[in-house]
């Protein structure tokens, strides 16, 4: 990596939210993109100015080796995340364990062993959840759990770090354009309405409003709703 430009980890970098996180802060961070997609990180890798990859599954009982270059982490951003629809009687254990085992013990794990580097760095851990924490559509209890439990999550790391001069913000976006999108709006018999969600891009901005805040204050929660909601 040349130069000495502060480290950035942005992990689910090659989904529609991590990828727009990573382009709006290339220009400032030595950019260590994480997935578990490993051709598709090797692509866009080649396409900034300074990154390299981390091949990692947060579905995994462990998350693997920290890569050498992240002695230090100036910024950690947790853009990650798996949906399932079921209702509660009709969604396996297996569904349940899978959403848990990426939405917050992935999460969990990634964070506690990039702490190190964190606290040298002082650095900020962002994470990317989703209004669905306000409470539970039915057919998505295992979803909204696990965004409540890593709502919880972030409010522990960020009592618990704040002494070691560590930042952490939960942003909270409503409807975004992504291929999850795609996703839930299939399950729930509805049209895929981009124009109607936020782009991944705005959520990309929320990050960097979060990066701007003065040494003296930080955000703790950014609540962000796609404008056709509003009035």
């Amino acid at each position: 990596m040349a130069g000495h430009k502060p480290v950035a980890v942005v992990v689910g970098a090659t989904g529609g939210i991590g990828r727009a996180v990573a382009n709006v802060v290339a220009d400032r961070y030595t950019l260590c993109l994480a997935g578990r997609d490993e051709a598709a990180l090797k692509t866009m890798t080649a396409t900034l100015p300074d990154a390299f990859h981390w091949v990692v599954d947060l579905a995994a009982e462990d998350v693997g080796v920290v890569p050498g270059e992240l002695t230090t982490v100036d910024l950690l951003v947790h853009c990650a995340g798996v949906f399932e629809r079921a209702d509660i009687h009709a969604m396996p254990e297996s569904a349940w364990r899978e959403v848990f085992a990426v939405n917050l013990f992935g999460v969990a794990g990634l964070t506690r062993n990039l702490l190190p580097g964190l606290r040298a760095a002082r650095g900020r851990v962002i994470i990317v959840n989703s209004t669905v924490v306000t409470g539970s559509p039915a057919g998505r209890a295992a979803y909204a759990a696990s965004k409540q439990a890593l709502r919880v999550f972030a409010d522990a790391l960020h009592r618990e770090e704040l002494g070691n001069g560590v930042r952490v913000t939960s942003i909270y976006p409503g409807r975004v354009a992504t291929e999850m999108q795609r996703t839930v709006r299939r399950t729930e018999g509805g049209p895929f309405q981009p124009d109607r969600y936020l782009a991944p891009e705005s959520v990309a901005s929320a990050v960097f409003s979060v990066l701007s805040t003065p040494p003296d204050a930080q955000v703790t929660e950014f609540v962000l709703q796609p404008a056709w909601q509003s009035g």
